[in-house]
């Protein structure tokens, strides 16, 4: 784990994928990059949670001038890079979907199988 990560949430998530991806021999060495900026990611998205919550959306600028606070932009920057990569590792529910889709799942038929198979059925 990367000793800038400072939320403990940050640690526990990556920590708890680590262990995921080891326990099913799916982690490589490769994966390691990845999960470092994953984990950076998310410790930003939510050292900007906290100066957001701390400070609010808006802040006064030099001019005096309500404008929106920069860690506003550096909100969303940093959920996009994490989404990204959380996608690639099935911690979406879509992406989990799509995952067990590709690998064959339990070999259990999907609902739209079911339901299009039924629907051949009635012909």
């Amino acid at each position: 784990m990367p000793d800038s990560i400072k939320h403990d949430e940050a640690r526990k998530l990556i920590t708890g994928l680590v262990k995921q991806l080891n326990e099913k021999e799916m982690l490589e060495l490769s994966d390691i990059p990845q999960l470092h900026r994953m984990a950076t990611a998310y410790d930003m998205y939510l050292s900007c949670v906290d100066e957001i919550s701390e400070r609010g959306m808006t802040m006064e600028n030099l001019k005096g001038e309500l404008v929106k606070r920069p860690e506003a932009n550096l909100l969303k920057e940093s959920w996009s890079q994490y989404l990204e990569l959380a996608k690639e590792y099935g911690l979406t529910a879509k992406s989990k979907g799509q995952i067990k889709a590709m690998s064959g799942g339990d070999n259990e038929e999907s609902p739209l199988d079911a339901y299009l198979k039924g629907k051949k059925e009635f012909r």
